[in-house]
């Protein structure tokens, strides 16, 4: 069987997309015998890295969406993957969707986030066209007018897929106030980067290390109030040390901070770097799930509801958002996880009990739409 992955900007300097796509391709060789994978990405190295089949990223890093129907039509199935691109991106993901549509070959989604915030790069007014607006008083309904083109679209493609499976029930329950009610709930394939490892114990006169990625797409309004959690912890003796998701991007931000940076430029790279530390901080949803999966306690500032929805798994909430931030407490709450957090392991295991029980679920039904794709 012929599959090809794609839907995400992958190749483009986010770690947590080439984690997502590792696992997912992974998850689908493993389980398919004989599977032939081809993944749409601007980094060519994810042939070799993967065992993949690589074309170029229709619809992301300058590319046109223009030619994907026919590179699909060489394949059994098309999946889009992972993410939150229901909200981020969805104008892109829907293009190709589509694109496979009328190509005739079967699409799926699979495990796809959508946050209660849409992309504002897309959905709000800028510039000229804000000022206007707002002088006319019609801000709120050009937004709303945005949202409704994009929920007329999300039910007319939608339905025409083999399958559609969430990573989370706020992602489903999000897209179904917007007309589509029939998705499953899986979870991001992420939480495999890893499976089985656990962070080793701090030795004994080791000082704490915090690990921190602070998001430069969408940055913390107030800086100086991570300047001054960084110079508290320091303070208290422990370390900080940054974990960049994006390796450029996020990695001038945190150097900026006064921050070293220590993770390389692979999913397994930060898999490591959460591994060594007692505790992370993080604005990049991809952190805390892989530092997560190496048994880290994490801490979180929301951008849009996916962080959110992230630790609710495990009972706690985010410590505010990049535009709304109580730094005093977060630091606070820092200390206190750094100083020893008895109660995570139960909690974190616990979490991911039911998270890999709900991706085995998922999982068995996605193989089974592609079994029966497979038979047609």
């Amino acid at each position: 069987m012929k599959i090809l992955l794609g839907g995400i900007p992958l190749g483009c300097d986010n770690i947590g997309d080439e984690a997502i796509i590792a696992c997912v391709a992974e998850m689908l060789k493993a389980s398919i015998p004989g599977v032939e994978l081809t993944v749409a990405t601007q980094d060519k190295a994810t042939a070799q890295r993967l065992g993949v089949a690589v074309v170029p990223a229709y619809g992301f890093a300058g590319n046109s969406v223009e030619g994907f129907g026919d590179v699909a039509a060489r394949h059994d199935a098309y999946i889009w993957c992972g993410a939150t691109g229901l909200s981020d991106y969805p104008h892109v993901a829907l293009d190709l969707l589509e694109a496979a549509q009328r190509a005739n070959v079967p699409t799926l989604i699979w495990a796809v986030g959508m946050d209660d915030e849409l992309n504002p790069a897309f959905f709000k007014p800028h510039g000229k066209k804000l000022a206007l607006l707002h002088a006319m008083h019609l801000e709120k309904a050009y937004e709303k007018l945005l949202r409704h083109s994009l929920a007329k679209r999300l039910r007319a493609i939608l339905p025409r897929c083999e399958g559609v499976w969430l990573r989370d029930s706020e992602s489903a329950a999000v897209l179904a106030s917007m007309g589509f009610k029939n998705a499953s709930i899986a979870a991001d394939t992420a939480i495999l980067l890893g499976a089985g490892a656990k962070r080793k114990p701090r030795e004994a006169g080791a000082a704490p290390v915090l690990g921190l990625c602070i998001s430069a797409q969408r940055k913390v309004a107030d800086l100086d109030g991570v300047r001054s959690l960084v110079a508290a912890v320091r303070a208290s003796g422990a370390q900080v040390l940054g974990i960049p998701m994006n390796p450029k991007t996020d990695r001038a931000l945190l150097g900026s901070l006064g921050v070293e940076c220590i993770a390389g430029e692979t999913p397994e790279a930060v898999f490591d770097a959460a591994a060594r530390c007692d505790a992370v901080l993080s604005s990049r949803l991809h952190l805390l799930i892989i530092a997560a999966n190496a048994g880290t306690p994490v801490l979180g500032i929301a951008r849009g509801s996916k962080l959110a929805n992230w630790l609710a798994n495990f009972g706690r909430a985010v410590e505010g958002s990049v535009n709304d931030c109580d730094w005093s407490a977060t630091t606070r709450h820092v200390l206190d996880a750094l100083a020893g957090d008895a109660a995570w392991p139960a909690i974190r295991d616990a979490a991911y009990a039911k998270l890999f029980a709900r991706l085995e679920r998922a999982k068995a039904e996605l193989l089974a739409a592609l079994n029966a794709i497979d038979e047609r």
